[in-house]
């Protein structure tokens, strides 16, 4: 890998269904499957991002939410670069389970501070199922612990773009400052919060 070339593990955590494998694929495929497929342990995708002259690879680590593979779970949040913590808006459960998502991580990734958490509200194309409402609760819990937070639908695709698009540029800020002085300012000014 040469100095142009960036490599970035992101895990993916959350309760099982809650659309974490979905939000992959859709960024990566640019499609859906509307099976629900478990999954085992952990899968791994990769994409490539080019900005200016520099190539950022994003491995995703596709965390299983089930309780068996707490055990397991542990090794892979070794080396995060950043965490990406999903949630259903049909599934009030899956919301209050956030905070523990957030601390298993936190117990073995302490240093979260340089560590960019991302909240996803998924599955936004079930508004009419919706559990977990829109509003300033989410929001400010979301605020006080979380870097981003972002809804989106991995179904139709609804903000999955900007998702990976939020993780790269706080990937960037927090990882590799000395990153930010070559790439263009086109690209900061396009994430303007």
């Amino acid at each position: 890998m040469n100095e142009n070339e960036h490599t970035f593990k992101i895990v993916f955590l959350g309760d099982a269904a809650v659309g974490k494998t979905s939000l992959i694929t859709q960024y990566t495929t640019k499609t859906f499957h509307r099976e629900y497929l478990q999954t085992i342990g952990c899968q791994l995708n990769v994409a490539e991002i080019e900005v200016s002259d520099i190539t950022i690879r994003l491995i995703m680590w596709d965390l299983a939410g089930q309780p068996r593979f707490d055990a397991v779970r542990k090794l892979y949040f070794l080396g995060s670069d950043a965490a990406v913590v999903v949630f259903s808006v049909t599934d009030l459960e899956s919301f209050v389970n956030v905070d523990g998502w957030l601390q298993a991580f936190q117990r073995v990734v302490p240093s979260t501070d340089q560590v960019p958490l991302i909240l996803v509200s998924n599955k936004i194309d079930l508004d009419s199922q919706r559990a977990v409402k829109r509003g300033e609760e989410v929001q400010k819990y979301a605020n006080q612990i979380f870097h981003q937070l972002i809804e989106t639908s991995a179904k139709t695709g609804e903000n999955v773009p900007e998702l990976f698009s939020i993780v790269t540029r706080l990937l960037i800020q927090y990882r590799m400052a000395e990153l930010q002085e070559r790439l263009s300012p086109f690209f900061f000014s396009s994430f303007a919060s």
